[in-house]
């Protein structure tokens, strides 16, 4: 689409890309090192890991819609979710260096408190990441009213949360090597570079908020359970993400399975760069077969492609690599659509229950992205406890018995192919809400709105 139809400016969007960027190389930091850390620094266990994981997104169950409806609530000085996105970027580098703080003291304390201390932490960290990125992801649609320019903006922003992926998976281990492990101050390190990234979203302006009531804790509820769509979409995502197990066991596979801790940066690496390409082709891809194809497409070629690659085996790095790359083009796909999806419900639901609730329906999805994390974090934990994984004990590496090695190969690639069917199924039936049919119920919405406005004449 020509520049000179969209609403934002060039260094505007730039700006908003790059928050995305800035939170990203965070999260990534946080999600594929977590585990690692808490295993072969704190001395946790696998299952006691799984545990801590799935608590903290028991919590967000509750937090997340709590701290969006404070945020839906709020009529701050400043803008709709300004404010918040402001504040947060030097919160969330915060609480992620206290994640990775006094490693070495901690794993010199009793169980509980080793567990105590990475509980709260984590939790902390969620609940300041939800506030990171609801608001966030949000802003997108009081920027533009254009659709297609929404569409630009949503593919672009995950680029731009590629571009921190990369930084992360790349820069992150080696950052470690060249510390001799300093978690502290790697942490420090990552958490500075990030917040450069997030300051320039203040140049990002709101154009469209919708001046409306502040809505009941009621209308809120009965507007999110009342979004079919939205609910369909969340479920089927978390099916089809929390099934990747990719970002929480790459370190284990380069360390057991290819018996080199130093291809971790080469394995990530084959995951997000080729899924970059996903940015400029989703667009492209939705104009010629729609969005729902377009899903529906990459979900089945991640069915197909993992099965491919557990049998043929962790032989041949190169065949790995070959076919990681493969399945990431369509792996990038999965990851750039939901912000796309969730803009649509957003339409709907404001359709249906006439509340505009951007920063509710938003914190569902990052509700959605947190449960594919913790997901994939805890399955996989979990299953490679119950397979006989054998933890680290203060910075000790063991090495894992042949058939924890199979335990992971498994879980990496037919865990995945299962996962992401039941998605593709839920997906598939359930989910209908086609550009042309949000447009047929847009206009039906209008012409009954004016019909209440304009009655006719007796």
């Amino acid at each position: 689409m020509p520049n000179t139809t969209f609403e934002t400016s060039r260094p505007e969007r730039l700006s908003y890309y790059s928050f995305f960027t800035g939170q990203n190389i965070i999260y990534m930091f946080v999600t594929i090192f977590l585990s690692i850390y808490y295993t072969s620094v704190l001395g946790l266990s696998a299952a006691t890991v799984g545990m801590i994981l799935l608590v903290a997104r028991v919590w967000d169950a509750v937090n997340d819609p709590m701290l969006s409806i404070l945020i839906e609530k709020s009529r701050l000085p400043g803008g709709k979710f300004k404010p918040w996105i402001k504040a947060i970027t030097w919160a969330v580098p915060i609480a992620t260096i206290l994640i990775f703080s006094f490693g070495e003291q901690i794993a010199q304390l009793p169980m509980w408190t080793k567990v105590a201390y990475a509980s709260i932490t984590y939790i902390l960290w969620g609940m300041l990441y939800t506030i990171s990125d609801a608001p966030a992801y949000a802003l997108g649609t009081v920027i533009t009213k254009n659709v297609e320019e929404r569409t630009t903006l949503y593919s672009y922003v995950r680029f731009g949360g590629f571009a921190g992926m990369v930084i992360a998976m790349v820069g992150a281990p080696l950052l470690l090597d060249s510390l001799n492990g300093q978690w502290m101050f790697a942490a420090m390190i990552m958490g500075i570079l990030a917040m450069i990234f997030m300051v320039p979203i203040r140049n990002v302006q709101e154009r469209h908020v919708i001046e409306q009531a502040v809505p009941t804790l009621n209308n809120i509820i009965q507007a999110i359970t009342g979004n079919r769509y939205l609910l369909i979409f969340i479920i089927a995502f978390i099916f089809i993400g929390g099934a990747n197990f990719a970002f929480t066991l790459m370190p284990f596979i380069a360390r057991d399975v290819f018996q080199d801790s130093g291809l971790t940066s080469l394995l990530l690496f084959s995951i997000i760069a080729p899924a970059m390409l996903a940015s400029p082709l989703v667009p492209i891809a939705i104009r010629y077969f729609g969005k729902i194809t377009t899903f529906a497409s990459a979900s089945a070629a991640l069915v197909i492609l993992s099965i491919i690659t557990w049998g043929v085996g962790y032989d041949s790095l190169s065949v790995f690599l070959g076919l990681n790359m493969l399945k990431a083009i369509a792996l990038g796909v999965t990851l750039v659509m939901p912000s796309i999806f969730i803009a649509d419900c957003i339409e709907y639901g404001q359709m249906k229950s006439g509340q505009r609730l951007e920063a509710v329906t938003f914190a569902a999805q990052t509700f959605a992205n947190k449960a594919v994390s913790a997901a994939g974090g805890a399955i996989a934990m979990g299953y490679l406890a119950w397979v006989g994984f054998v933890q680290s004990s203060a910075g000790h590496v063991v090495q894992q018995p042949p058939h924890v090695v199979q335990g992971m190969w498994d879980v990496l690639n037919l865990g995945h192919a299962i996962g992401a069917a039941i998605g593709l199924v839920i997906f598939l039936w359930g989910y209908q809400l086609t550009d042309q049919r949000l447009s047929d119920l847009k206009e039906i919405s209008n012409t009954h709105s004016d019909s209440l406005n304009h009655p006719a004449s007796a």
